[in-house]
């Protein structure tokens, strides 16, 4: 028995599981939850069936979170993510901005663009808001390593753009977000929130 699901056998079962997906609002699941996701592919017959005659019975949890549900919630992302920071950034901080650079950990840089005496740079870092701290801290590891952050009179503010991974968010959990990431200069962007 080999381990190579066929192109074609892939391609539906992919198909398959991010219809499932979609409908059980897989993102948005807590971990029991998504465990019982998990448990339900593997024993239909049009997913993990399928899959036992190309692997182990063993691997057959693996290949669908790895190779499949991986990829359904990158791609989900992806789709929810804005195409562009540039009037995010003028909508929260109110000035306008030019990328500067791509940083390491996916972080971006922004220089304010209009002709003004302060040097205004804003550092996007991306996440989930489930985990807000990890976007905060690569951006925060990225303004240490950065030079210009030595410079006076140079400010640097941080936008977290976090994707809610169609979750509810509370008025006071929001509160509480903005109200924790003003005391270090960051600001929060929220988007794909529950829409029902």
């Amino acid at each position: 028995m080999g381990n190579k699901v066929p192109d074609d056998v892939a391609k539906e079962i992919k198909e398959r599981i991010y219809e499932l997906a979609n409908e059980c609002n897989y993102l948005a699941l807590g971990r029991t939850d998504s465990g019982k996701f998990m448990t339900q592919l593997v024993t239909l017959d049009d997913v993990g069936g399928c899959l036992a005659s190309y692997m182990k019975k063993a691997e057959i949890r693996t290949y669908i979170k790895d190779a499949v549900l991986n990829r359904y919630s990158k791609d989900r992302t992806e789709e929810e993510r804005p195409d562009s920071f540039e009037p995010i950034i003028q909508d929260i901080l109110g000035f306008a901005v030019e990328k500067e650079v791509d940083l390491p950990n996916s972080n971006q840089l922004y220089k304010q663009s209009d002709f003004h005496p302060n040097k205004n740079y804003v550092i996007v870092s991306e996440g989930t808001l489930l985990k807000w701290e990890t976007a905060l801290r690569k951006a925060l590891l990225s303004i240490g390593s950065m030079p210009i952050s030595k410079n006076e009179g140079v400010s640097i503010t941080v936008l977290l753009s976090l994707f809610a991974q169609y979750q509810r968010i509370t008025a006071s959990d929001r509160q509480h977000l903005y109200d924790s990431l003003s005391f270090c200069n960051a600001k929060p962007y929220i988007y794909g929130e529950c829409r029902t």
